[in-house]
């Protein structure tokens, strides 16, 4: 039985340590792992790992935060051999859940593979700043893709999202004409071939309002320590008041269920100063109100990729912002949210806090365009009318759709794929005929009454039998963002193994309990 112990105790620390791994940090990296070697895999790119601490703290940080293909080496006059020259190089510095960092993966392979060809010298490097996010601060890294060109032994470099290989090479320092650029778009690479078929278009997850919540918070949270600092020091006047206006959104405009998000939101905003003062100071504040994050774990929307589960999660609290201004304002007719001022609050907020450039862009120029009537739908001036109130999460969700289709026409064209014809591109929003009948007219044109209707239900009111999420459940994994379905999987297994654990235990007892019976009756 000591034996079965010992077991069951090893299978617990596993799904401990496995609940409390995040999800993927890099891209290029097929392992996953942290164990400093980037060279594991077949990629051209080599991806910059975070490295093991076996070698003493020194040597970690210099390894982690002063790579040398950044950061020229500090020379020492008791230096026998000299460092090597750094060969030209190109560096990518992304974020996993970026969507446009994930499309531009492929292109950055076949690019580099294609390069490396005629020139083997150039080495392509890609730093995750979700992995070494002080490094990205270092670097001035403010939007994800951003691309450093660096010329043979010069840590000097340009900057640009080139994407053909004349273009790269002519940024190195090569002769383009002589580099052997057949054209980025040949089909001769082996990084082109399709390994499987790509489904057209994407059926959507069926989610909860606990799911919505869950992941809301948690995208909140992760916000919090990755992407509201991206240079060392305080914010600037700009951002603080983007933050601050943001803030106090959320304060009103999120359910009371979500109790752990209100725990932090009120503490940032009652320690505004020192929130704003440096990442560091933000990291303790949070820690000093909440518990560290169980596990970085989406719910939503992934599709098996947790790596896409911030955006996805982003989304979600923006929705729930949305329906959450229309609550509030049925319940304060005093002083209610005007439209257009949670429109302007949460538009400064992509355009300070959002770093997936290509994305960011794209958002604000559908709202500074008045794309969807959005300039006549939402006003500056608070209303008395809930009809007024709810154009705001419906604009909001049809901004949302539109970069549904607008992604479903890039994933096509990025797997060489016919572009969307107008069957898909209605199935590319949601909610679909089948998710909600009664959002669709015979014509095919939407009911805005019952698209609201589907909107509160999932994320706000929800289905009373799906509502998990107590109002006092102040430390609950659920409210903080790791949903019980994730973390539940791995309890239920533990649990499988402690009633076979106990069995077994039960059995091995009795066995000996009647061989004691025995030698007592002889």
């Amino acid at each position: 039985w000591f034996f079965f112990l010992i077991v069951l105790i090893v299978a617990l620390i596993y799904l401990a340590i496995d609940a409390v791994m995040g999800g993927p940090l890099y891209l290029y990296h097929t392992d996953n792992n942290n164990d400093g070697d980037s060279s594991n895999n077949n990629s051209p790119i080599i991806e910059h790992l975070v490295p093991l601490k076996k070698n003493g703290a020194k040597n970690y940080n210099d390894a982690a935060l002063y790579p040398d293909f950044l950061y020229e080496p500090i020379s020492s006059p008791d230096l026998v051999t000299p460092h090597a020259v750094q060969p030209a190089r190109v560096v990518e510095f992304y974020a996993p859940w970026c969507p446009h960092c994930k499309h531009f993966a492929p292109q950055y392979k076949k690019l580099a593979a294609e390069i490396q060809t005629n020139h083997p010298e150039i080495k392509f490097y890609a730093v995750s700043c979700v992995a070494h996010h002080d490094l990205c601060k270092a670097q001035k890294v403010s939007s994800y893709p951003t691309m450093k060109y660096f010329r043979k032994g010069s840590y000097n470099f340009t900057i640009g999202l080139k994407k053909n290989a004349n273009s790269i090479l002519k940024e190195l320092g090569y002769d383009a004409d002589n580099g052997g650029d057949k054209g980025s778009s040949s089909g001769s690479n082996p990084h082109n071939k399709q390994d499987k078929e790509i489904a057209r278009v994407i059926p959507f997850q069926r989610h909860d309002v606990h799911d919505a919540w869950s992941d809301a918070a948690l995208s909140f949270e992760f916000a919090l320590k990755n992407n509201i600092y991206m240079e060392n020091g305080p914010l600037s006047a700009a951002k603080s008041d983007a933050l601050r206006e943001w803030l106090a959104l959320l304060s009103k405009s999120l359910p009371a269920q979500m109790k752990r998000t209100h725990i932090l939101v009120d503490a940032l905003l009652n320690y505004f100063d020192e929130a704003t003062r440096g990442q560091t100071y933000m990291n303790q504040l949070v820690r000093r109100h909440v518990k560290e994050m169980p596990s970085w774990s989406w719910q939503t929307c992934t599709y098996g990729e947790n790596d896409m589960g911030y955006t996805c999660g982003l989304w979600q609290l923006f929705h729930v912002m949305s329906v959450g201004v229309v609550e509030y304002n049925r319940h304060n007719i005093d002083a209610p949210i005007a439209t257009g001022h949670a429109s302007e609050t949460l538009r400064n907020y992509i355009d300070h806090f959002f770093q997936c450039d290509v994305c960011r862009m794209n958002f604000l120029s559908q709202y500074d365009s008045c794309a969807f009537d959005g300039c006549h739908r939402l006003s500056e001036r608070p209303s008395l009318s809930e009809q007024e109130w709810r154009e705001f999460p419906l604009w909001l969700w049809e901004t949302h759709n539109d970069v549904n289709v607008r992604l479903l026409g890039e994933r096509l064209e990025q797997n060489k794929l016919d572009k969307p014809n107008q069957w898909e591109s209605q199935q590319a929003r949601w909610p679909n005929l089948f998710t909600c009948p009664n959002c669709w007219r015979e014509d095919h044109s939407w009911d805005e009454s019952d698209v609201f209707d589907h909107l509160h239900s999932l994320y706000w009111s929800g289905d009373p039998s799906y509502i998990k999420i107590q109002s006092n459940d102040i430390g609950s994994a659920v409210v903080g963002g790791a949903s019980s379905r994730g973390i539940g999987l791995r309890w239920k297994i533990s649990g499988i193994i402690f009633v076979v654990v106990a069995v077994l235990m039960w059995l091995s007892s009795s066995k000996n309990g009647r061989r004691d019976s025995g030698k007592r009756k002889k």
